[in-house]
């Protein structure tokens, strides 16, 4: 128990105030006044407690540095609650701001050393500049001294993980950093400050100002947890009785309530108690407490083995189609890059998702497509001199939709090389790979983030006679985003719903007997004008349902003086073959003579 120190009835708000800028990362902010201290050495108790539990790293004991410095370096170690004293004097504004620190700002710190600030630091400053940064060194300006009457006392909550990372990117650690990154008792705040001014007050004289200027919340909010106690058995493998496990929660500190109707206690955890969190952490502390002896060691361990959920195949089957078509499995950043943000940009993206600037100014929104990520990896090994790759990745896409509705989908995105064919080869095969029972169609189309003139729909034939089902986007890339990317060559990419893949697969297999008559080849030139699209020259053919067609494939396209102007030449591969005998010349002939005749009535003619 803290005796109560002697206050005057003059309060500390009447003489200083203190505001939190930064609420995120200070939740609350106490400063004690007292005034007309003597500053000089500690009293030999004081140092010799201290020596016995501070040792720098070449084992050397604690330099004592003055009555008031000791108290609150002996009461971090007593308590575990990290304070500063300033010196009041030198406060501009005689305030106290708990605020981010300004760009470009500066502090001198208690080591001598200037700091060069940035906005992501969390400071203690007066009305004009930092004092302090937050829970880790105070600055030499403010510190008490010889010369110090007056003293402000410090005593705060402040975010471990800020406090972290500005002790890393400044290279400062102490031992207030040291508490603060691993959590500190979050009710301790008031009661080491009480502490502190009383030894203060002991050993340095003075006049306390009563209560504290203050800013927060000084309780911190209460935590509870559930046990049930079926669960209590169930995980431990034995039965622990109601009494049993109650009494071991009251005697680490806990405040259980037993609910004998439900089965279940109901825990207060005490302050201190930063690690217990959920109910599993209550389970632990009840059986160390009765003994893991009790706990008994099975020889066998029964495990069931589940078969891989069907996502879980089809995305392995991805990769491996992926893979066996030479591409590589990469992983980008969920960022993207700000001049990147808009490029393949869905067309029901109405805004993107940013992260506040406080934690990241550049770069710093969510992505809309992988496209973006995947092509700067591709830069990056051009740099160093590696070909061009072909990558791959699967991961989350992020947009808010015209209703403001946050819009999480999981695509598939792919980049290969400048070969248009090579790279709807790999789509093909590995859509074939998923279903084999339907067809993949190519439309043209224009997405953001393609070139106009070679982008195209990628369309999956539906399941059962259903409407086909659109799943993404094909083409060579944008000019102008290879241009902004500095590409050695302007490659060609795909990126595709990964949702539709996931759920289609059927792994049914189709037997086929192996042919016992030979195919029949023959090959048409066709030349169409330039606007008309392969589709509907297959069509044609297709139409005619000819007799013992196998397939109908795609050969090339040519275009040049020997066609004409607006003009091309498209090339075909009719494949004939039966299955009851060998197919004679003639028959074949007057199939692809149906053909011919059947374009030439569109206004299509042969090539010689």
């Amino acid at each position: 128990v803290v005796p109560q120190a002697v206050q005057s009835n003059e309060p500390a708000s009447g003489v200083t105030s203190v505001r939190i800028d930064a609420p995120e990362l200070c939740e609350y902010y106490s400063a004690r006044i007292i005034r007309n201290v003597k500053i000089g050495p500690s009293p030999e108790w004081l140092v010799r407690r201290l020596q016995a539990v501070i040792r720098n790293k070449e084992d050397v004991p604690y330099k004592p540095v003055n009555n008031v410095v000791d108290v609150t370096n002996y009461i971090l170690h007593e308590l575990g609650q990290p304070l500063h004293a300033f010196d009041f004097d030198k406060l501009s504004g005689r305030q106290i701001i708990v605020r981010h620190a300004a760009a470009g700002e500066k502090l001198v710190s208690l080591d001598g050393k200037t700091r060069d600030l940035s906005a992501d630091m969390l400071v203690i400053a007066d009305a004009k500049n930092p004092v302090a940064l937050a829970g880790i060194m105070g600055g030499k300006e403010s510190e008490v001294s010889d010369g110090t009457v007056n003293i402000l006392l410090e005593s705060a909550r402040f975010d471990p993980l800020c406090i972290r990372k500005t002790s890393r990117e400044l290279d400062l650690r102490s031992d207030s950093s040291f508490r603060f990154e691993r959590g500190i008792d979050p009710a301790m705040a008031e009661l080491a400050s009480l502490r502190a001014a009383q030894l203060i007050l002991q050993t340095a004289g003075g006049e306390l100002l009563a209560d504290s200027a203050r800013a927060g919340s000084a309780a911190p909010p209460e935590k509870r947890i559930t046990l049930r106690l079926a669960k209590l058995d169930a995980l431990l493998g034995i039965h622990v009785t109601t009494e049993e496990a109650r009494g071991a929660l009251e005697r680490l500190g806990f405040a259980p309530e037993l609910d004998r109707a439900e089965g279940l206690i109901r825990v207060s955890v005490p302050s201190w108690r930063l690690d217990v969190n959920i109910e599993v952490d209550l389970i632990e502390e009840v059986a160390r407490v009765i003994g893991y002896a009790r706990i008994p060691m099975k020889e066998q361990i029964e495990i069931r083995l589940q078969p891989p959920e069907p996502d879980r195949i089809a995305a392995q089957m991805i990769r491996q189609a992926l893979v066996a078509a030479g591409y590589f499995e990469a992983l980008t950043f969920s960022w993207i890059a700000d001049d990147l943000r808009d490029d393949f940009r869905p067309a029901e993206a109405a805004g993107l998702l940013r992260v506040d600037s406080k934690v990241k100014e550049k770069d710093a929104f969510l992505r809309a497509s992988i496209l973006p990520g995947l092509l700067q990896a591709v830069r990056r090994n051009e740099t160093v001199g590696n070909a061009p790759p072909r990558l791959f990745e699967m991961g989350s896409t992020f947009w808010v939709d015209a209703g403001g509705k946050t819009d999480e989908r999981r695509r598939l995105a792919l980049v290969g090389s400048a070969d248009y064919r090579e790279v709807r080869g790999a789509v093909e095969a590995l859509l074939g790979a998923l279903d084999q029972t339907r067809g993949v169609k190519i439309t043209p189309d224009k997405a953001p983030g393609f070139s106009a003139a070679a982008c195209g729909r990628i369309e999956w034939a539906g399941v059962a006679g259903a409407k086909a089902e659109v799943l993404g986007y094909i083409g060579k890339i944008d000019p102008a985003v290879s241009t902004k990317l500095d590409l050695g060559q302007t490659p060609v990419a795909a990126e595709i719903e990964l949702a539709p893949l996931l759920t289609a697969l059927n792994r049914s297999a189709e037997m086929r007997k192996l042919p016992k008559f030979p195919a029949v080849k023959r090959d048409l030139s066709l030349i169409v004008d330039d606007r008309i699209r392969y589709e509907e020259i297959e069509s044609a053919v297709l139409t005619l349902k000819l007799a013992d067609l196998e397939t109908l494939d795609y050969v090339t396209t040519y275009r040049g003086k020997q066609v004409g102007d607006g003009k091309k030449s498209v090339t075909l591969q009719l494949v004939f073959r039966s299955e009851e005998k060998t197919l004679t010349g003639e028959a074949v002939e007057a199939s692809v003579q149906r053909v011919i005749g059947s374009v030439r009535e569109k206004g299509w003619s042969l090539r010689e």
